[in-house]
């Protein structure tokens, strides 16, 4: 049965449905009860895989208003943002909690609860029992701008090129669905330990194994063995690192495909061997502990160059500036001949605070699910699994900690700020991006207002200035810096995920290799 919500600020209850209650300020809606839904495996997979079921039956939501409010499009409405919300409130089972998604055409957004039964920060959360055996009403807010319909990217769209893009957008109205899933007292008690273990063993585990891949297409990208690394001693290598929620197939997928002229002519220098990428656990490992880990399976005597994406910078930095690993990395690598930071989060980003992490989430999701945004690789079962956490409360992890900008807050990147470089490295390029969704073929589909966030120029995940500040002694020259955009001018053809389809960004790797 249908839903109606009239006037400014109304609050209506579903006759089916009397666990939901909605209020929709300036933005009258109508929700119709729908049994199918649009089918994704890969959304429908790391669901699965996440023990999410659903709560309540879907609900398709069509605005009343002849012109639905807002004019802008943006997804990801911060505080200070002029993009109205619209208030979902459920009441969950008896020891279980919820989540929100909210499909529009083809992107996914997910919300958590505002009131999760959240523990005090790194202190016991008494009343754990009570919040599994007396649950109260989470509410969610969703921005009205992602309930109003507008064109979403067909499946059939999928890979489509820019110029067929426009033929390939349709009209979909945005559903809405409910998930459940059983609360767990090691998470609710706050203590971060229990978190990273469940985190480690739940999720990342399940959804990717931490190992050396060789970039090798032709045979699905196998997995190095001890002795595939230690005949790789006193070589040249191209080391590659990924960033969060991804992989080395994933994050590179750009010149992952057998017969690409870029991996041609890498390989032409490297060899089909020593082209080799390091799978790790991005969110239940810091930054610093996968460096250690690289480093220990390495062998010994390597001649390196690295190409690194994203959080992959913090963990080359952290290779080869912080002082704890000195000893090992020049015991590893007998040298750094060149070193490609693309897109790199050398100063963390601001979607890392606490308070912003569901749009970092929000981000990846909408890159996973938008063929256009480039992918990156997201592994979605990891993003659906830390959303089950934060919704437990669970917000104090380190790995987070150590991609936050504030070095007040973050002695990681103090550390790695305080110093010069430890291990000498022959030459240094930038690659960085100031983006605007604003402009180009997206200008239609997202907005995801992040610069009220950042505050400062960015790519929609790290921002412009930080991608080039690393080490205090070595400057990268104009020559190594390719910049998409300014600290002042914004553009809207590259952003974070989509580097390596660039010709400009494929040319200066060549040229530095």
């Amino acid at each position: 049965m249908p839903m109606f919500l009239k006037g400014d600020m109304t609050a209506a209850q579903l006759d089916e449905e009397p666990r939901l209650r909605v209020r929709s300020p300036r933005l009258p809606l109508r929700l119709d009860v729908v049994d199918d839904v649009p089918s994704d495996p890969d959304w429908d997979d790391a669901i699965a895989a996440n023990e999410l079921t659903p709560a309540i039956r879907p609900l398709v939501a069509t605005p009343l208003l002849a012109a639905a409010p807002p004019a802008q499009m943006a997804m990801l409405a911060v505080a200070d943002s002029s993009d109205a919300q619209t208030q979902f409130q459920v009441m969950p089972e008896p020891g279980e909690g919820l989540l929100l998604m909210v499909r529009n055409g083809d992107v996914v957004q997910w919300y958590l609860p505002q009131n999760a039964a959240t523990p005090a920060m790194g202190k016991h959360f008494k009343a754990v029992a009570n919040a599994i055996a007396a649950p109260v009403p989470l509410t969610f807010h969703v921005p009205q701008s992602l309930l109003t319909t507008r064109p979403g990217v067909s499946h059939a769209g999928v890979g489509a090129a820019h110029e067929s893009f426009a033929k390939a957008a349709l009209s979909f109205a945005p559903v809405l669905r409910f998930f459940r899933f059983p609360l767990i007292g090691d998470l609710l008690d706050g203590l971060v330990e229990k978190a990273v273990a469940f985190i480690a063993k739940e999720i990342e585990q399940k959804a990717k194994t931490e190992a050396f891949r060789r970039f090798d297409p032709e045979n699905n990208f196998p997995r190095m063995s001890d002795d595939d690394l230690a005949a790789l001693k006193d070589q040249r290598v191209l080391l590659l690192t990924h960033g969060i929620f991804s992989s080395t197939t994933g994050a590179f997928r750009a010149f992952g495909a057998a017969g690409d002229d870029l991996l041609t002519d890498l390989r032409a220098i490297y060899g089909t061997n020593n082209i080799i990428g390091w799978d790790h656990f991005t969110i239940s490992k810091t930054p610093l502990e996968n460096a250690h880990d690289l480093l220990t399976r390495l062998p010994e005597g390597l001649e390196a160059d690295i190409l690194c994406h994203s959080r992959g910078a913090l963990i080359t930095r952290a290779m080869l500036e912080h002082p704890d690993l000195k000893p090992l990395t020049q015991s590893k690598i007998a040298n750094v001949g060149k070193l490609i930071f693309v897109a790199g989060a050398n100063q963390g980003s601001q979607l890392a605070k606490f308070e912003n992490l569901n749009r970092l989430l929000n981000i990846y999701s909408a890159v996973a699910s938008t063929p256009l945004l480039g992918g990156a690789g997201v592994v979605l079962r990891v993003i659906v699994g830390l959303l089950r956490v934060l919704a437990h409360g669970a917000v104090q992890l380190p790995s987070i900690i150590a991609l936050q900008p504030d070095e007040a807050t973050n002695p990681f990147l103090a550390q790695l700020n305080d110093g010069a470089l430890a291990t000498p490295v022959d030459r240094c390029v930038v690659v960085h991006a100031n983006y605007d969704p604003r402009k180009g073929v997206l200008k239609e589909l997202l907005d995801f207002n992040v610069d009220i966030i950042f505050n400062t120029a960015n790519d929609m995940v790290v921002p412009f200035a930080g991608a080039e500040l690393f080490d205090k002694l070595q400057a990268v020259t104009e020559a190594h810096n390719l910049r998409f955009g300014s600290v002042s001018e914004t553009q809207g053809d590259v952003m974070h995920t989509n580097y390596f389809s660039q010709q400009s960004v494929r040319d200066i790797i060549r040229q530095t290799l």
